[in-house]
């Protein structure tokens, strides 16, 4: 059951992203196809998606593969975790509510946002391995938001394009990006030691039915 699950997820993953990239063609908001590529690859959430399609791709795998054993890490499967939790929170709570996709830009979104985060927490809590996830490892874990928000606002100031307007720094300020970049990797930091003290209540409990 584990591998069939993995497999349709995986193909749903490759899937949505690439509905997603075509959607934006067909928008054509961009003039070119590097464009749209540029625009494409500046959000998080693809970003957090092109991880959760490669922690399903290599679990596929054989278990020599350096791909398997980096996504296969206890640690490292719990951290995607919180990241795609996050998405999801941040879409319906920060995004949605200014933003009314129709169509098939609302299939992809809805993909991205809501149907692959539900698919990987589903595997996560019950598929993946919980151990040895540590406290020690919540530091690693907040690298990839905290590089991603400066990068974005360094992209962002030299060539105008924010993928997110709480990231604007032309309309909100640079101020009150980087305060809203704080709180975002605070809330990281947060839901961080929920995923691994979950981890350990679900290992202690496994292992006291064993």
């Amino acid at each position: 059951m584990k591998n069939s699950y993995r497999i349709i997820c995986t193909l749903i993953a490759w899937v949505v992203l690439s509905l997603r990239f075509v959607d934006m063609l067909i928008i054509g908001e961009q003039i070119s196809i590097s464009e749209t590529l540029f625009v494409y690859f500046g959000y998080f959430t693809v970003w957090a998606n092109i991880l959760i399609a490669l922690a399903f791709t290599a679990s596929l795998l054989n278990p020599d593969r350096k791909l398997f054993n980096f996504f296969m890490r206890p640690a490292v499967r719990a951290a995607l975790a919180s990241y795609i939790l996050m998405v999801s929170v941040v879409y319906h709570m920060l995004i949605v509510p200014y933003w009314n996709p129709q169509g098939f830009t609302w299939v992809t979104a809805a993909g991205l946002n809501t149907v692959m985060p539900i698919l990987y927490i589903i595997d996560w809590l019950f598929f993946a391995e919980k151990r040895p996830i540590f406290y020690k490892h919540l530091p690693y874990w907040l690298i990839f938001p905290a590089v991603y928000g400066m990068t974005s606002i360094i992209r962002g100031l030299l060539t105008n394009v924010y993928p997110y307007p709480f990231l604007n720094v032309t309309e909100i300020g640079i101020g009150n990006v980087l305060l809203n970049m704080l709180g975002l990797v605070a809330v990281f930091a947060l839901v961080g030691p929920v995923f691994i003290a979950l981890a350990h209540l679900i290992y202690d409990k496994t292992k006291t039915q064993s």
